[in-house]
């Protein structure tokens, strides 16, 4: 048995028309965002990842020491 669901041709059309109608609000309320908006979105981003690469150069060292400590090289 299919877990997919065969909706009515009537049913499709009315979640393309829901969907478009969302599409349309979202669009009508979204603005371009201003340069300083667009520098503090740049900054936030910038900061993950750094912090994400951080994280994982810690996490590559800890991992190198442990192995080498282990196998004794």
């Amino acid at each position: 048995m299919s877990s997919i669901s065969k909706d009515s041709p009537s049913a499709t059309m009315n979640k393309l028309q829901k969907f478009f109608l969302n599409s349309k609000r979202i669009l009508k309320i979204s603005v371009k965002p201003t340069r300083k908006m667009y520098f503090s979105i740049l900054k936030v981003c910038l900061i993950g990842i750094t912090i994400v690469g951080g994280l994982s150069y810690l996490i590559q060292l800890i991992s190198n020491v442990i192995q080498n400590a282990y196998l004794g090289n």
